[in-house]
């Protein structure tokens, strides 16, 4: 009786285990099923990272645009050739070709020096001297010009004027600016003043022209003012 009711535990205890292991397969099924109908989604990416959305084509390609023209060069006009004028009655116009240049003078008048560096004329009875002169010795600007030739005047051993005073003034010369010089002086061996009236006004090319007027025999009938400034009115620079 003692071994079938050994038999019989053992049985009993056996039938247990299979059905707590039975029970226990059936349950994780159940389980796994209920995972299967829930309505989430899961990523299959790692946890906590979210796929980003594709990005958008964009809606239209940038529109390209045509490069702006730059504005027309204005072109150059040819400065206008100054017109001369007429000369007063007693009075011819002269042309000193050489320097490119015109001026007027008293009828009568000879010339007493012409070269590629100036040209003078003088009056009959020598006591006046008007002159064109055209060089860039002493620089390309009316005032540096003006400087330059009054230091060489005053090297009384190049010059040969003596006692030598001088007065500057700026002008305007047919719409250029000018300087004129006033020199009071008398020549070497001269006991007799002189007088000068210059004007120096720049051109072209770093040239500038010098026109002068002179009176050798200075005294109160001077007509050199009247020379001076008619000459200075007709004159013409940089023409044929």
């Amino acid at each position: 009786m003692a071994e079938v009711a050994t038999v019989v535990s053992a049985a009993t205890a056996l039938a247990a285990l299979v059905f707590a292991v039975f029970g226990l397969t059936g349950g994780t099924g159940g389980t796994g099923g209920t995972g299967g109908t829930g309505g989430t989604t899961r990523s299959s990416g790692p946890p906590g990272v979210t796929s980003a959305p594709p990005a958008e084509p964009p809606s239209a390609r940038p529109t390209a645009t045509a490069p702006t023209a730059p504005p027309p060069t204005p072109q150059a006009r040819p400065t206008p050739a100054e017109s001369p004028v007429p000369p007063p009655a007693g009075w011819q116009r002269v042309k000193a070709a050489a320097l490119t240049a015109s001026l007027s003078v008293p009828d009568g008048w000879k010339i007493k020096e012409d070269d590629a560096l100036h040209v003078n004329w003088i009056s009959p009875d020598g006591r006046y001297v008007i002159g064109v002169k055209r060089d860039s010795t002493h620089g390309s600007t009316a005032q540096a010009a003006s400087i330059g030739q009054l230091a060489w005047y005053r090297t009384s051993a190049e010059s040969k004027m003596q006692d030598l005073t001088s007065r500057s003034h700026t002008v305007d010369q047919r719409g250029r600016s000018a300087v004129r010089l006033d020199l009071d002086f008398r020549w070497d061996g001269e006991s007799r003043p002189s007088r000068r009236q210059e004007l120096f006004v720049a051109g072209e090319h770093g040239q500038v022209y010098q026109l002068l007027a002179e009176d050798a025999r200075l005294d109160g009938s001077s007509d050199l003012t009247t020379l001076f400034e008619t000459a200075r009115t007709h004159l013409l620079i940089d023409v044929p």
